[in-house]
């Protein structure tokens, strides 16, 4: 009986410790873990897939991520920014992931995020002012100058987007 006793004691450790390699291992990360993500400025489902997704990490190490590249810039800009580092968005074109400081900005063009009127993110001046010339954009502008006053007035009812 003792020798029963053991082995049940074994298949039971031993399921034990394979679920939990299991919950470690079942791919929680990146795009899955933010399945059910809201965004930090608005609070909007943030789709894994979109592509208008953005992000941030704070001062104090936490991620903060964005369903827009405006909210993204509402936070960067305003107090919650202070300290922060390695913003990032989706480039327009490739749909990948790159560090925002390294893309121009295309402002008021007929292509909109969730959040409405926004901010699209594109690599290379060139690229973005053809894109301002297919969409009838306002102008082209550079990381540093989404200032938060370009930011307040993405937000301003009847410029677009939700109000938040």
């Amino acid at each position: 009986m003792h020798r029963a006793n053991v082995l049940t004691r074994l298949v039971f450790t031993a399921s034990m410790v394979l679920a939990v390699l299991a919950a470690c291992s079942s791919g929680e990360t990146g795009a899955s873990a933010q399945a059910g993500a809201r965004c930090a400025h608005c609070g909007m489902r943030v789709p894994a897939d979109s592509t208008w997704r953005a992000g941030l990490t704070t001062a104090s190490g936490g991620a903060l991520l964005f369903d827009a590249p405006k909210c993204m810039f509402r936070i960067l800009r305003g107090e919650r920014g202070r300290g922060a580092r390695e913003p990032w968005v989706i480039e327009y074109y490739s749909s990948e992931r790159r560090p925002a400081s390294s893309l121009v900005y295309v402002l008021g063009s007929d292509v909109e995020s969730p959040m409405g009127r926004d901010l699209v993110p594109i690599e290379g001046r060139e690229r973005a002012e053809r894109f301002q010339r297919d969409h009838h954009a306002q102008s082209v502008l550079t990381f540093d100058e989404v200032t938060s006053g370009v930011i307040d007035e993405l937000f301003r009812p009847g410029g677009g987007g939700h109000g938040h």
